[in-house]
């Protein structure tokens, strides 16, 4: 059961449709912070894929364009090359402007070009191993985590695909892996940390039907590490400045 301290710091919303999971979670951090700014207002301003839903980089431009600090571990090596993460944002932007020139899946441009604003707008990668003791880095601090992850392993459902009225439907055999974003508000207990409390936008999902459950850790990990599969598979953190 969620805390109820907790629950009084961060409230997560329903997502509206199902390609609004990540402004959802975005509205749920600012609120976190005592950022008095609608959802309506969040989803209105937050950039959107033509295939539907979005990327944990817009996210992070948007709250860079708030005034917040930002940064992104990003486990995507789609994106990024291992050994750039040593780099200067520059030489990441010049890296990632010259893949474009050799890589040309649509998504990769789209999320190539997402991080070169990113990067711009003063944003900031990191890159460390997934571990408890990275989230306890910002739990211990009381800092909510937006996760990009693979709701089809979270969940452990069916794969989804979308129907003839644009929803999504489960479907184990003609269904593709779907993406997510929630927002890991801390451990159940701090002495173990066995469990992460996550707040998720999707109140309807197949596994918890809340928007307030608990997850085994390494689970959550590896939902997060296979979000690759959907351009996911980061943590955003924002911060005020």
């Amino acid at each position: 059961m969620l805390p109820v301290a907790l629950l009084n710091k961060l409230q997560i919303l329903t997502q509206p449709d199902d390609s609004t999971c990540g402004p959802t979670s975005l509205h749920a951090v600012y609120q976190y912070f005592k950022d008095d700014v609608s959802l309506d207002q969040v989803i209105s301003e937050v950039s959107f894929l033509e295939d539907g839903g979005t990327l944990a980089v817009l996210l992070g431009s948007h709250a860079l364009k708030r005034g917040y600090k930002a940064h992104i571990y990003s486990y995507n090596l789609h994106v990024f090359d291992p050994t750039w993460f040593k780099m200067s944002n520059e030489k990441i932007i010049a890296n990632l402007q010259e893949q474009l020139e050799y890589k040309q899946d649509p998504k990769l441009q789209i999320a190539t070009q997402a991080y070169i604003e990113f990067l711009s707008l003063g944003g900031e990668l990191r890159y460390k191993d997934l571990t408890r003791e990275l989230l306890d880095q910002y739990f211990s601090q009381g800092i909510p985590l937006l996760s990009g992850l693979s709701a089809t392993y979270l969940y452990n459902c069916a794969r989804e695909r979308t129907n003839e009225r644009d929803e999504s439907i489960f479907d184990d055999v003609r269904g593709h892996p779907m993406g997510h974003f929630v927002v890991l508000a801390g451990f159940v207990d701090d002495q173990d940390k066995e469990h992460v409390i996550v707040a998720d936008p999707y109140q309807e999902n197949p596994l918890f039907r809340n928007n307030y459950y608990n997850v085994p850790t390494p689970r959550l990990i590896n939902a997060i590490m296979l979000g690759i599969v959907t351009y996911d598979a980061n943590l955003l953190v924002i911060q005020p400045k």
